[in-house]
């Protein structure tokens, strides 16, 4: 009788998806899971973004580019479509984040606050 071969697929964790455009956004990731966060719509549209947990500055960008991500082995951030990817969620990748937007003169054009909670053991 032949021999069985059975492809086993590896699994990374679970993918969450969020829509932080809103805010107040309540998102929720499993631990060691993606969160895949609808951030904002264009990053093109807005001169310059801040995205910040407790102060500390977490993304930043300009013009279209990301110029600082303090979690950049863990995170991606597509300024063309504003989806924001963080792999591989700690516990404290949970909390409350920022983000700030700004005008071409520094000014600031207004700021959302999201909510994410990690689960998990």
């Amino acid at each position: 009788m032949p021999k069985k071969l059975y492809f086993v697929p590896k699994c990374s964790g679970v993918e969450t998806h969020c829509d932080g455009r809103q805010n107040g956004a309540q998102c929720f990731g499993a631990l060691g899971g993606t969160l895949v966060l609808q951030l904002m719509d264009k990053a093109s549209e807005i001169h310059k973004y801040q995205w910040t947990k407790n102060g500390t500055i977490i993304l930043e960008g300009r013009n279209n580019k990301t110029s600082f991500n303090r979690i950049e082995n863990r995170l991606l951030f597509t300024p063309s479509d504003g989806i924001f990817r963080i792999n591989n969620l700690i516990r404290t990748d949970g909390g409350e984040y920022k983000l700030e937007t700004f005008g071409s003169y520094g000014k600031s054009t207004g700021s959302r606050f999201q909510q994410l909670t990690i689960q998990g053991k």
